[in-house]
């Protein structure tokens, strides 16, 4: 498997939460925007698992989580 390393300073942040109004609640208590974060992609429905030397480990109990990824790139 070929995985690519970033090759800039961008720095993602990755919301989960169990609906849209969660997410953008936290988006901006956080002052994301503010601070020059955008969406990088569209959110949706995510189950997550915690990699390890098992192969992993499930994560929320198995629950499946709405998760958003906003971006930005680092001042420069």
């Amino acid at each position: 498997m070929n995985i690519q390393q970033p090759h800039d300073e961008t720095e993602f942040v990755t919301i989960i939460g169990a609906d849209m109004t969660e997410i953008h609640r936290t988006f901006q208590e956080q002052g994301l925007s503010g601070r020059q974060f955008a969406i990088v992609h569209r959110a949706g429905r995510h189950s997550f698992t915690m990699a390890n030397a098992d192969g992993g480990q499930p994560m929320f109990g198995g629950q499946q989580l709405i998760a958003a990824t906003f971006a930005r790139r680092a001042a420069g």
